[in-house]
This record gives C-alpha cells, structure tokens and sequence, in this order.
C-alpha cells in the first residue's frame, strides 16, 4: 500500500485536492490530509509517507522546509509541489532536490497534477522492481560469510549473560557485520504466514534470505540492520541507529526515537514488499524498546510468543510488542544423533504452522521411536520428548489451558516407560488433531472479532481520523491487508461502511437534535460544511436542510 500526504493551507483547494484523488482509480493507495506544514509533520512522525503533494507557499514553514523535514525522515518520498504562480527560484531549488519530481502550477489542472502523480508511482515501483524482483534470484548467492554472519548472531541470541558479550565487538569484526556491542539493539521478528507456491525446501530457503534482503534493503536507509533465519518460519532484525553523523539529532534519547519511528513505518513497506515481489504472507513483531544484547534471549522469545496475543493469527499482524520482564522462553535444544527427534521437530514446526503434512512426520516419528523401544532408556527419552513438545505447542498457540480441560492433558503424567506402545501413539495423534481443528475455529472467531472491533470503533470515532492507517492500528494489522482482507470478507470496501455510518449518523442528527448544519457535519467526520452538503446531496439525492424540513 502506498500513501499519499496533500498539504495546503487553503481549506478549498485542499479539500477538492483530496475529493478528486479519493475518486480516482489509484489502487490500494490511502490518501491523507494536512492543513499546515506543522500538521504534515505530525503525519509524517505517525506513519511512512511515499508521496507529498505540497503547496510551497504556507505560513509558519514553507515547501523547501518541508523538504527537509520529509527527506529526514523518509528519505525515499517523492515530492510534488504545488504554486498559484510562477516561482522561478524556488522550482531551481525544487529541481536540485533528488525527492522531488515534479513542480506544478495549481493553473494547469486536476488531469496534469494527477498526471505527475502517476509519474511518482510508477517511479516507486521501477525502484522497487530494481530492489526486490527475481534479478537476484538468477545470481550466485555469496554463502561463506553471511552464513558466519548468522552462526554468531545465532549463538548471541542464546547468551544470557554479561560476560558473554564482554569480546562481542571483536566477533562483530571479525565476520564484517556492522552492529556495535555498546550498544542496545531493537530485534524484529519476521514470520511467514503463508508460504504459497514456494514448497520445497529450497525453494523456502532462498526466501527467508529474499525476505531478509528485502527487510535490510528497506531498513538500512536510515539504521544499520542484520536479518537472519531463525528457522523454518522465523527470520530476526538486529537494528540499530547509524553511526552518529550531521543528519542525526545530537541527543541521544532523541536519536533512538528518529530511529525507532523509521523502523515501525518500515515494516510495513516490508510486508508490502513481500506480499507484492515474493507473493508471501507475513507477521512482524517488533519490540517497543532497544534491549541489551544479554536481554536478546528473552525478547526474541518474547516476540516469537506475541504472535498469539489477541486475534488475527495467521493473518499479517504488524504488532509493536511491550516488553515484560516475566516473558522468558527457551526452547528446548534438538538432539542432532536421534532420528526420531528430528521428526518430532518437524511435527511441532508443521503443527505450528498448520501445515497438513504434520501427519506425515508424525508417522516417520513413530516409525523411528518404534525402532528403539527396546531401550528403557531410550524409550524414556521418546516419551519425554513427545510430552514436552505438545507442552510446548500448546504453551505456543495459546491453547493449554483448553486442552487441559478438552482433551485431559493430566493423562500425560501418568505416562511411563510400561506404558503401551498403541496407547502412546493414539493420544498424541488424537491431541495434535485437536490442535488443527482448535486453530481454524479460532481463526474464524478471529475473523469476527475483528470485524466486531473494526466497526465499534468507527461507529465511536465519525469526528476523528478514519485513515486506514488509524484502523489498522486499532486491531494491530498491516493497512494494505487489512483493506484486502476487509474486502473479501465483506464485500466492500471500508470506505464504503464509513460512508453508510456517517450517512446513517447524519439523519439521525437531522431528526433527533436541533443541532446546527455545521455542528452534524463536524460530528460526522467534515471540516467543511461545504463538502458535507455535496457528500449527503449526492447520497441521499437532496440537501440536508431540504432532509430535515421533508422528514419533518
């Protein structure tokens, strides 16, 4: 999803500027608002901005100012600006400015600014395409120090104590990787959620690099960032500010703030980016705050838990995580020498995943335990091992509580190594069953308690800000999925629900208050009471006043 910022201190050019883009055909593109340059920053500060249609000349800041400010903070914008007049000093400064693309007399028409519009777009996407289509999938991939690059970051997210990061920096060095060790770092986590057409193991290989590609390609505008594979689902950012310079504010709390707001605006450029380049589907979740690398642990645990916080799971979340000092998770270590291991992990992965080759892997497990029953020691190592990754399933998807109660999980405590053979099978087959059923009812009821959340809030929120952006926040999802999503769940846009609300909300405040025409408006959501009669007439096929004189 791309967005689009139109600034203009003139409450009528802006407001058509904005009708006449609302109406045309741009897809999956929001458009945004501003009546001031000080308003444009605050967007700017909230949310990732692509293109800014400005005014160059406005009270208290003017266009090249600005400039400065969208080129600060979102260094790949591209900018339009706008005059009532010819001015030939500002359009040479405009020209020299490489974010800025084109310069418009207001004179010259919706068809020519739409035109330039367009322009941006498709330069954004020539730059994408350069970035992140299959170019680099044709070339030999440089495998020796990136794969030396992710053994020790690796080994670093395993470290809990202090005095393992005492020589963190001359490792860093050594493998050539950026990040300094006296510095806190903010860890991002990356999950795909759907792996579509991409089923082998090769080929899922090659895109957890692409998609750890593209995190870095996107990210390292601004931060000094390494991406990894965690594992079969999972790729981890390491992210940091970088190296203090003219550009970066000399304070440092100030410092990890510009960061931190580039980083989350970011991220969704980053699932945009999958989504359109890789056709993949992912969550991301990012930690409110820079951690120590000793905190590394815990947090990525953290992080990888958060995916099951609220509804929503298997769709794209965009989640910025808080942090909790009792959230410590460690995953148990994989016994590399046992068959039958290997295979219980690749049962938790799928059943993780909800894939529905589990089963499969669970046969391999059974057949390989089978093996080695004769061994009581053996045996008693299965039998551990099963318990405790269902356990781990479990605590995972949010779900032990519920199977404690559904499918008398307390069972497991009585198992031992007399414990016949069938029995064992029968009850974990049966539990994981219970657990692939479990999750597409909750993804369903997810599905309906987001719609429920969705509504709610605009039904409560007609006189506030309405951006996709703003809703998507509200129920911690991606904008541009959110708006497909909503589509194909409902059938319409929302956009279209927004207009059936404030519709609705309008006549009831023409027939149950003696409030004045611009009071309904405002409480409808319209700054200009102008725009508001236009919106009703067009809706309802009579002005608002005639409404409510009809009615009456």
């Amino acid at each position: 999803m791309q967005r689009m910022l139109i600034v203009d201190d003139e409450p009528v050019i802006l407001d058509g500027l904005h009708a006449f883009f609302q109406k045309a055909d741009f897809q999956d593109m929001e458009i945004i608002k501003a009546y001031s340059a000080f308003e444009a920053i605050e967007w700017l500060n909230t949310v990732k901005i692509d293109i800014v249609l400005s005014d160059i000349c406005m009270p208290g800041m003017d266009g090249m100012e600005l400039i400065e400010k969208i080129m600060d903070r979102w260094p790949r914008c591209k900018v339009l600006l706008l005059t009532g007049h010819n001015e030939f000093d500002y359009a040479h400064q405009a020209i020299r400015n490489p974010c800025v693309v084109d310069y418009l007399l207001k004179t010259e028409g919706m068809a020519h600014i739409r035109a330039a519009v367009e322009r941006a777009l498709k330069q954004i996407s020539e730059e994408n395409d350069f970035h992140y289509q299959n170019a680099w999938f044709k070339s030999k991939l440089p495998r020796a120090l990136p794969q030396l690059q992710r053994q020790l970051l690796l080994d670093v997210m395993k470290r809990t104590e202090k005095e393992g990061i005492a020589s963190l920096q001359e490792e860093l060095d050594a493998v050539q990787l950026p990040l300094r060790s006296g510095e806190p770092v903010i860890p991002v986590i990356i999950r795909v959620e759907e792996w579509s057409e991409y089923q082998s193991h090769s080929d899922r290989s090659l895109i957890r690099y692409a998609v750890a590609n593209v995190a870095e390609e996107l990210l390292q505008d601004k931060t000094t960032v390494k991406a990894i594979d965690l594992d079969y689902q999972v790729i981890s950012c390491l992210i940091q500010p970088l190296v203090e310079h003219s550009r970066f504010p000399s304070n440092q709390q100030e410092r990890w703030e510009q960061t931190y707001r580039f980083v989350y605006g970011t991220l969704e450029s980053v699932q945009q980016s999958c989504a359109d380049c890789l056709k993949l589907s992912v969550s991301i979740m990012v930690s409110d705050q820079a951690v120590e690398w000793a905190d590394l642990n815990s947090t990525i645990a953290r992080l990888r838990l958060s995916i099951h916080d609220g509804p929503g799971l298997g769709m794209e979340k965009l989640l910025r995580v808080q942090l909790h000092s009792d959230s410590d998770y460690t995953p148990n270590l994989l016994s590399q020498q046992a068959v039958a291991t290997l295979h219980m992990d690749q049962v938790k992965e799928r059943i993780t995943a909800g894939e529905r080759e589990w089963l499969d892997s669970f046969h391999k497990w059974t057949e390989a335990a089978q093996a080695g029953l004769q061994d009581p020691f053996f045996r008693m190592k299965i039998i551990t091992g099963a318990g405790n990754g269902l356990i781990e399933i479990l605590h995972e998807l949010g779900l032990y509580e519920s199977a404690m109660e559904e499918i008398t999980l307390s069972r497991m405590l009585h198992f031992n190594i007399h414990t016949p053979w069938p029995e064992l099978v029968v009850f974990y087959q049966t539990a994981y069953e219970w657990i692939i059923s479990k999750r597409s009812d909750t993804r369903l009821n997810d599905q309906s308690q987001i719609l429920i959340a969705i509504h709610h809030y605009i039904k409560h929120h007609l006189e506030d800000d309405l951006s996709l952006t703003r809703i998507a926040q509200e129920v911690s999802l991606n904008p541009s999925y959110l708006s497909r999503w909503y589509k194909r769940i409902t059938g319409k846009g929302i956009s279209d629900y927004i207009h059936d609300r404030r519709i609705e909300r309008s006549k009831e405040l023409l027939l149950g208050s003696n409030c004045k025409m611009h009071e309904i408006s405002a409480k409808v959501g319209f700054s200009d009471q102008h725009y508001f009669y236009r919106f009703f007439k067009k809706a309802i096929g009579c002005t608002p006043q005639e409404y409510r004189e009809q009615k009456n």
